[in-house]
């Protein structure tokens, strides 16, 4: 009876260490160009999430980084893929990773700073050493436009495959995200003629300028914001390895909202299956999601913080300023004439003083928060400063 179970545990055993070992082999395979994925794919040891459908692996390279506050970071591992129907190239994806994790924070990309010519920008959480933010951005770039080793593969490849665009102008959903030691830049280039019809690949010009007086390209622009918004909580979750969600849809027309609500129901149905929230819960939020529609709405900033800081401790200061003047003058035009000179002198000092203090002083504490660290990407050329 002995030598039957120990057969039988060592049988389980065996079995387990192999499947183990096939699971390690499979998610240690390298990538090569022709590859087709779907579902997610791993860069960097990191999971990247694709939106729905058939993607290829168009080019593999590395980029250099000449940043010594860094320290050693091995390379960053650059991947494009396209995402083809028939013979047109609908997406492109482009994505940039660290090999070596670091101990100092890695930092933004300058299209995570605002007035870069967003067309929609949120910067979800920025703290010492780690940074979350997503972006909307026209992309210029074509099939002939060279550019890091990655694409000039993905370009050799596209045209071996005899692969087309549809045209040069895309809409770019970004997101950057990075901790202390590790970073995911992926950008998912977006044909106009999916989100607008096939009518989109004749509108060459996608600035925020031009978008604001036409709704014909504001609809789209704002679909592709609220898409990112649902997508941008996968691209975290991938850099720390915990991707588990089937891929939602393309931001095609009229389908923002179904793949937002597929993220949060996923999530539902997580919490439930491991006991987290009852059968009854689930049901009254399953039933609120599906209600559920993302709005987008453009950030409309006015005033600076400091001059609101100035505005509310100045409105104050000048009637205090008022009565000490009057004490010393007791003449009330005077009085006036002196409250309202050192408003508008303090005013400056309090203004100036407030961004040194932030530009300067606030990043010994903030790190890779004021660092920006960009590659080389599609329609400009980035470099580490």
């Amino acid at each position: 009876m002995k030598t039957k179970t120990h057969f039988w545990r060592s049988l389980v055993f065996a079995s387990w260490t192999c499947l183990s070992l096939l699971g390690i082999t499979h998610s240690a395979v390298a990538l090569t160009v022709g590859d087709q994925a779907s579902g997610q794919i791993e860069v960097g040891a990191k999971q990247i999430p694709l939106p729905d459908g058939k993607w290829v692996v168009a080019g593999i390279g590395t980029q250099k980084l000449n940043m010594p506050a860094i320290g050693a970071f091995g390379s960053i591992q650059s991947v494009i893929l396209l995402l083809p129907r028939d013979s047109q190239i609908v997406a492109v994806l482009e994505i940039a990773a660290n090999t070596i994790q670091v101990n100092d924070g890695w930092g933004r990309t300058q299209a995570c700073e605002p007035n870069h010519g967003q067309l929609s920008l949120i910067v979800r959480y920025r703290t010492g050493w780690e940074t979350s933010c997503q972006f909307v951005i026209p992309t210029r770039f074509d099939l002939n436009t060279v550019g890091q080793p990655a694409w000039n593969a993905a370009r050799a490849f596209a045209a071996k495959s005899k692969f087309t665009t549809p045209g040069g102008v895309w809409l770019t959903a970004g997101f950057r995200v990075s901790d202390r030691q590790d970073l995911v830049d992926a950008r998912y280039h977006m044909s106009p003629t999916l989100l607008a019809g096939p009518a989109a690949a004749k509108i060459a010009d996608w600035s925020a300028d031009a978008i604001k007086g036409d709704p014909a390209r504001q609809a789209p622009v704002a679909a592709l914001a609220t898409w990112a918004s649902g997508f941008d909580p996968l691209i975290e979750r991938g850099m720390r390895n915990r991707l588990a969600e089937a891929p939602i849809p393309l931001p095609e027309p009229n389908t923002s909202a179904p793949a937002y609500q597929k993220v949060k129901l996923a999530e539902l149905r997580r919490l439930r299956d491991a006991n987290r929230i009852s059968e009854a819960v689930y049901k009254e939020q399953v039933e609120k999601a599906n209600e559920e529609v993302p709005t987008y709405k453009p950030p409309v900033g006015l005033m600076s913080d400091s001059f609101k800081k100035n505005l509310s401790f100045r409105s104050v200061g000048t009637f205090v300023d008022f009565g000490i003047a009057y004490l010393v003058t007791v003449s009330g035009g005077l009085a006036l004439g002196i409250a309202l000179g050192l408003n508008a002198s303090d005013s400056v000092w309090f203004i100036l003083n407030d961004q040194y203090w932030d530009d300067y002083y606030a990043r010994f504490d903030t790190h890779d928060s004021e660092r920006l660290v960009d590659f080389a990407y599609l329609g400009a050329e980035g470099s580490g400063t």
